[in-house]
Parts: structure tokens; C-alpha cells; sequence
């Protein structure tokens, strides 16, 4: 059964890309618009970064991985 309680990261991307094909399709009235593009601003770079931090933990991983063989 899958956990209903967490939100992932890609959960967090999905729900970026709803926004995205809602405003294409013109589901938000003018005076939203602005409201909305904040929260998918906000949403973006906190994807980004986590994104970021996720691959510098690889890599540290996969460096600390090399240096103890």
C-alpha cells in the first residue's frame, strides 16, 4: 500500500507541471495569475535546489565510495 502521509519531491514536480497545464489552458481568472506564478516560482527553486543537494550527496557518495576502496 502506498503511503499517503509524505509528499516526495516528485510528487512536488508533478503538481509544478498541473500548474503549468492549467495555466495553458486557462483555468486561473487574470487576478490569480499573479498569485500562482508565485507559488510555481517558489515551487521551482525549492525543486531546484533540492535537486542540487541530491546530487552533491551522490557525488560525495560516490567519492567516499573511490577513496575506501
Amino acid at each position: 500500500m502506498e503511503n499517503t502521509t509524505q509528499i516526495t519531491i516528485t510528487d512536488l514536480d508533478t503538481i509544478k507541471n498541473i500548474i503549468n497545464l492549467a495555466a495553458s489552458r486557462g483555468a486561473f481568472r487574470g487576478e490569480e495569475l499573479s498569485q500562482v506564478g508565485v507559488v510555481y516560482d517558489k515551487l521551482t527553486v525549492f525543486l531546484e535546489v533540492v535537486i542540487e543537494q541530491a546530487k552533491a550527496q551522490e557525488a560525495n557518495a560516490e567519492a567516499g565510495e573511490t577513496q575506501g576502496e
